[in-house]
């Protein structure tokens, strides 16, 4: 009768963080969803309005997907883009779109959200497995595209002035990454994040085999290369990402 306790125990904490994983995906996407359509506003060319209206679109089916495997699986899933994290993320992107810094919002959504997406999808993915798992990592994958975009457009912008253009970088990755470190540092500063089903997901990860050390460096590594990407000096970016605060 203990063992029996024991297994059915585990299986509700098991169930628990991949609702609490799919929770944190669907508010994600939904603050994607939402910074794409503001950046389609930003835009001048046709083509690349567009293209945000589109990315915007791809944000919302990702979302949609998300909730529907929720609910197939009867998973209690939260999608709360007021959840403290979430929402002063959105806030940072929001002070940049009003700006119309085109550039400064390209950088948080298409590189700092989305190195954090497409790193910490391929994790829960793997660990989870199954239907779940494997829709996790289609959705990585299909993020990477964001990513690639992003690049091509700041290669050039880093070319036209390169050293404003670190100056630049650095002051919005110390304005919004401190956020996703917050966010992922193994003790919440800021509280709740609004989107969780009671406890942090992070007290439960291991239940998955991960941990938030793990994620979090991945994370990062993640960021990191892309920033290598663009053409960022990574004697100056290693600096940067390990002043954030853990």
């Amino acid at each position: 009768m203990e063992t029996q306790i024991m297994i059915n125990s585990d299986t509700v904490r098991r169930r628990k963080v991949i609702a609490d994983v799919l929770s944190q995906a669907i508010s994600g996407e939904l603050v994607g969803m939402s910074n794409f359509a503001s950046l389609a506003g930003l835009m001048a060319d046709i083509h690349e309005k567009m293209e945000a209206v589109e990315h915007a679109e791809s944000e919302r089916q990702h979302a949609l997907g998300f909730q529907r495997i929720a609910s197939a699986n009867d998973l209690p899933v939260v999608a709360n883009i007021e959840g403290v994290y979430w929402k002063t993320l959105r806030d940072k992107f929001l002070k940049y779109a009003q700006k119309g810094d085109f550039i400064a919002c390209l950088i948080i959504q298409e590189v700092m959200l989305e190195s954090f997406a497409v790193s910490m999808y391929k994790d829960a993915g793997e660990a989870i497995g199954g239907e779940i798992g494997a829709l996790l990592l289609q959705t990585s994958d299909q993020e990477k595209e964001h990513l690639s975009h992003a690049t091509e457009i700041l290669q050039q912008e880093l070319q036209l002035n390169k050293s404003l253009f670190i100056q630049k970088f650095k002051a919005i990755h110390e304005d919004v990454m401190t956020i996703l470190a917050q966010w992922t540092a193994s003790t919440d500063s800021m509280g709740h994040c609004g989107v969780c089903n009671g406890n942090c997901m992070k007290d439960d990860l291991d239940e998955i085999g991960l941990s938030i050390r793990y994620v979090r460096a991945n994370a990062l590594r993640t960021y990191a290369r892309a920033l290598d990407a663009i053409g960022l000096p990574g004697e100056e970016t290693t600096v940067w990402i390990v002043n954030l605060p853990f």
